[in-house]
């Protein structure tokens, strides 16, 4: 097994600034536009699609299907797979409701801080606790790394899930907040792995296609 791996994070959302976990928002169909241009400039080989459920991600695995499939260089074209489990971490009581509103309850906003503080061990009301999460998201890694006959997978997911799914290579605590804090996985940027049947290498992270206008 020789794959090359290619973890696309989705667009900024058409929404205020929130914990947008299994709240279903949009992307507006400009941006997917732009990441799908500047994705198509690499020239990589995707056989493969798989995505998240959620819109945000969909609309984006879409966009690349179409565009694939006007490539004449492929073979066939390239299969869209929908998995479940590559969803975004789910936040509870407080997933999709925007900062501002919920900075009006002082006692909520403390428990988002907390959280923020030490995520593995201060879960959110109703939310999916961490440890949860990761193991999801590795249930559906081994899924896509054990997908046989194409070698150029695209995975079209959330920022949480590329996060657990690097911290699954490179041996990383989950439960240390500085992994959070200090990796940023940015919208529509594309994460780049070697994976063998030896080990995965990570080769670039959070490689930019998303060009902001001024």
């Amino acid at each position: 097994m020789n794959k090359n791996i290619y973890l696309l994070r989705h667009g900024k959302v058409s929404g205020a600034a929130a914990l947008y976990g299994h709240t279903d928002v949009m992307v507006d169909d400009a941006i997917n536009r732009n990441i799908v241009d500047n994705l198509f400039q690499q020239n990589l080989a995707i056989e493969h699609i798989y995505s998240s459920p959620l819109t945000r991600c969909l609309s984006l695995a879409k966009a690349v299907e179409a565009e694939l499939a006007l490539n004449k260089k492929l073979k066939h074209k390239a299969e869209l797979v929908v998995i479940d489990d590559l969803q975004e971490m789910n936040f509870g009581l407080y997933d999709g409701i925007a900062f501002d509103e919920l900075h009006l309850d002082q006692n909520i906003w403390q428990q988002l801080e907390l959280f923020w503080q030490d995520p593995a061990n201060q879960t959110l009301p109703n939310a999916e606790q961490l440890t949860n999460f990761n193991q999801r998201i590795i249930d559906a890694w081994k899924v896509i790394v054990n997908h046989k006959g194409d070698d150029n997978l695209l995975v079209v997911c959330h920022g949480g899930v590329i996060r657990m799914i690097l911290a699954d290579i490179l041996n990383i605590d989950i439960s240390n907040p500085c992994w959070y804090s200090q990796l940023n996985i940015s919208y529509g940027s594309l994460t780049t792995l070697k994976v063998s049947n030896e080990n995965a290498v990570v080769k670039q992270i959070s490689q930019p296609l998303l060009v902001e206008s001024n």
